[in-house]
């Protein structure tokens, strides 16, 4: 399979690149910038959420690892769509939504898909391996 390459999917391409990068640089996120008014998150099994909410959860996840940061190993972008499958690397020193730290580190795999309308990130879903970052930080059996 040969994809095209035109200068929309490559400005798709940097913005997923920008869009996680730019969370690591704010230690929250998405940068307001880069969403468009009517953004909305679908992370895992929870609620959909706005930017607001979004960056709430955000916080949380920075909060309980400060030293978070994800590593993006691909990159695969449409005319209006980016997928970004990228690894999350942090230590757990700080509570997680009401879970004491553990002191563990944790590698989290991770596949976002974002969807995109006029240069902005209108839609997020993304997938977490939520049940391994709970084995590495010891809350499941199996870590």
């Amino acid at each position: 399979m040969t994809a095209t390459i035109t200068p929309a999917t490559e400005t798709n391409r940097a913005l997923g690149r920008h869009f996680f990068e730019e969370q690591d640089r704010l230690r929250g996120g998405p940068a307001l910038e880069l969403c468009a008014p009517s953004y909305r998150a679908h992370l895992g099994g929870n609620p959909a959420m706005d930017r607001a909410a979004h960056e709430g959860f955000a916080l949380g996840f920075y909060g309980a690892f400060p030293d978070l940061h994800h590593v993006i190993e691909h990159v695969v972008a449409t005319e209006d769509a980016v997928v970004v499958r990228f690894v999350l690397h942090g230590t757990n020193s700080g509570s997680l939504f009401g879970m004491p730290a553990t002191g563990r580190a944790a590698t989290i795999a991770c596949i976002a898909m974002l969807f995109v309308e006029n240069g902005k990130v209108v839609t997020l879903k993304a997938v977490f391996d939520e049940a391994g970052m709970l084995r590495q930080l010891g809350v499941l059996p199996g870590g």
